[in-house]
C-alpha cells in the first residue's frame, strides 16, 4: 500500500493565503491523544482521480510533527473545546490532502450556510470536512457531507474528507462528487 510521510508544519507552505498555525496546533493536539509522532492514517478513496494515486483506491498517510508544535498542542487543549479541536484537525488533514492527492489550487473559506467549508479559486469546486473522534461515526458522517456539499450555493462539484481519530486507530475517507446541475 503506498504511504505519503507528512510533517503537519508543512500546510502552511502549501497554503501561504490561509493562516494554518491554529489548524497546525490543534492536529497534534487531537492526534497526540492518541498517538505518539508520527500518526498514521488509513485512508479510503472514492472517485479520486490523482497522479500520486494511480489506481490505488487506499493508502496510509502518515503525519509527523515537531516538538514545539507538541508543546503549543498541550496549551491549546487547556484553551479550546474538543468539539472544534477536532474540526480544525480535520481541516488540517484536509490541508495535507489537498495539494498533494488532488491539486485543488488556492483554497478560499465559504460563508457560513454556504454547505461547504472552502471553495477553489482555481476550478469548480468545494471542499467540505468533518472530524469525529468516535470512528463507528465515520461512514454515516460522510454520507450526510457528501449531502451537505453538492447543496452548496455554487452549484460546484464537491470534494468530501471525514477524519475520524480514535483510540482504535486514524480513518480518513476522502471522495469526490459531481455537481446535479
Amino acid at each position: 500500500m503506498r504511504r505519503f510521510k507528512c510533517p503537519i508544519e508543512r500546510i502552511s507552505d502549501w497554503h501561504p493565503r490561509l493562516f494554518l498555525e491554529l489548524h497546525t496546533v490543534a492536529c497534534v493536539s487531537v492526534m497526540r491523544s492518541y498517538s505518539a509522532s508520527p500518526a498514521v492514517f488509513e485512508v479510503t478513496c472514492e472517485n479520486i482521480v490523482s497522479d500520486w494515486l494511480g489506481e490505488e483506491t487506499q493508502f496510509m498517510l502518515e503525519v509527523s510533527w515537531a516538538e514545539e508544535t507538541e508543546n503549543k498542542a498541550e496549551r491549546l487543549r487547556s484553551t479550546i473545546q474538543t468539539k472544534p479541536l477536532v474540526e480544525m484537525a480535520a481541516s488540517s488533514i484536509a490541508f495535507i490532502l489537498t495539494p498533494n492527492i488532488v491539486n485543488l489550487g488556492q483554497l478560499d473559506v465559504t460563508n457560513y450556510g454556504d454547505r461547504a467549508d472552502y471553495r477553489s479559486l482555481d476550478q469548480q469546486s468545494v471542499l467540505e470536512i468533518s472530524g469525529t473522534e468516535t470512528a463507528s461515526e465515520l461512514g454515516r458522517r460522510h454520507r450526510e457531507k457528501i449531502k451537505q456539499a453538492l447543496e452548496n450555493p455554487f452549484r460546484s462539484d464537491a470534494y468530501v474528507i471525514v477524519c475520524a481519530f480514535s483510540k482504535f486507530g486514524f480513518l480518513i475517507r476522502f471522495s469526490y462528487h459531481q455537481s446535479e446541475e
